[in-house]
């Protein structure tokens, strides 16, 4: 009796156990700051948990992050890192995704099989006049990787970024919009899935329109905003074209709260962000690639997607788990050991909940 009374104190005294997590509260109640939990007390892995933190250091990351059941159970960063931005690079694709369904939901966009030369006159002829918002969303648009030769974005510049506070900064000189409005198809929509970031930028334009505002502002007002993001903007080209294929501007922490918001299936302290059947559908498997859905990477064996950047930079959500892991990193580390993407640190992610410290 005595060991049980114990246990149930532990249970209900225990800090951020019985909590809310972050963004599970109310509009009158809202949780905005992120809750932090001891993992023993939450009944993780401790061991499992340290093989986590290891691997991040080893993969030379700026910082990691692990939240279970909404509350911050790991937290590291990177001691000579003392500038706390990080540009997402190619895992603002996936936001790019949430931000089109958004518009959906809005009314402002009817539907994914919307002709994209609804939105651009460029593409209304030809092979181009057959491509869809989903051909965009999806990388089976017909556009091939020109990667090197096309559009790029260099790292962003915080400097830069910092001196417009209410708006993004440009990082890009050339007119990365302008550049896929003249690209022809190298092959028949809807074939074949093939990872383009011209295919992306695409959307940036059409979702522009749509929201009829630029679309970094309706990104800040709409998704930031109420997240608490206040540090993450879009880039833009000198142009002022909205970068949504990559280089976005965040810190670790608001980084994961993108990966929080999947979690709690589009909703944020009562208020539904996102539609809860969009981020279903953004992370369910297309049928020219199992492991893609719309902008979000699928691992459909691990039962958990990602937003996925070059540099390893990723945010990884395990529904099933009630887990985010957020693992950022700015230049190539010379001291890197190990790749931190990869089966065995997904494995190790599923063991710091599944391996209780019970069973250590």
């Amino acid at each position: 009796m005595r060991l049980l009374l114990s246990l149930l104190l532990v249970f209900f005294l225990a800090p951020g156990v019985n909590a809310q997590g972050l963004g599970q509260g109310t509009a009158e109640a809202p949780v905005t700051d992120w809750p932090s939990a001891d993992a023993d007390t939450m009944g993780l892995s401790t061991k499992a948990l340290q093989a986590h933190l290891d691997r991040c250091k080893q993969s030379g990351s700026f910082g990691c992050l692990v939240a279970y059941r909404g509350h911050v159970v790991q937290k590291w960063y990177r001691v000579e890192h003392r500038n706390p931005f990080v540009g997402t690079r190619s895992a603002v694709k996936s936001w790019t995704g949430l931000l089109a369904g958004m518009l959906i939901a809005d009314g402002a966009i009817d539907s994914v099989g919307v002709p994209v030369a609804k939105w651009i006159p460029e593409w209304t002829a030809g092979a181009e006049a057959d491509v869809t918002i989903r051909h965009l969303l999806t990388m089976t648009s017909g556009l091939s990787d020109r990667t090197g030769n096309g559009v790029t974005v260099p790292p962003p510049d915080s400097a830069t970024a910092a001196a417009i506070p209410e708006g993004p900064g440009v990082v890009a000189e050339k007119n990365t919009t302008g550049y896929v409005f003249d690209l022809q198809l190298d092959f028949p929509p809807g074939k074949r899935f093939s990872y383009s970031n011209e295919g992306v930028q695409l959307l940036s334009p059409i979702l522009e329109r749509a929201a009829g505002m630029p679309l970094a502002r309706y990104a800040r007002e709409r998704l930031f905003g109420p997240l608490g993001m206040e540090n993450t903007r879009l880039m833009v080209d000198e142009y002022y074209n909205t970068i949504t294929f990559g280089g976005a501007e965040t810190t670790l922490t608001e980084f994961a709260r993108i990966g929080q918001l999947m979690l709690n299936e589009g909703r944020w302290n009562g208020l539904q962000i996102a539609p809860a059947s969009w981020v279903e559908r953004s992370t369910t498997s297309i049928e020219q690639m199992p492991n893609y859905g719309f902008l979000w990477w699928i691992d459909p064996k691990r039962t958990n997607y990602a937003a996925t950047g070059s540099l390893d930079n990723v945010c990884i959500v395990f529904p099933d788990l009630d887990l985010v892991v957020a693992r950022m990193q700015r230049d190539p580390h010379p001291g890197a050991e190990v790749k931190y993407q990869s089966t065995q640190t997904l494995d190790l992610l599923r063991r710091i909940v599944e391996g209780s410290a019970t069973k250590e």
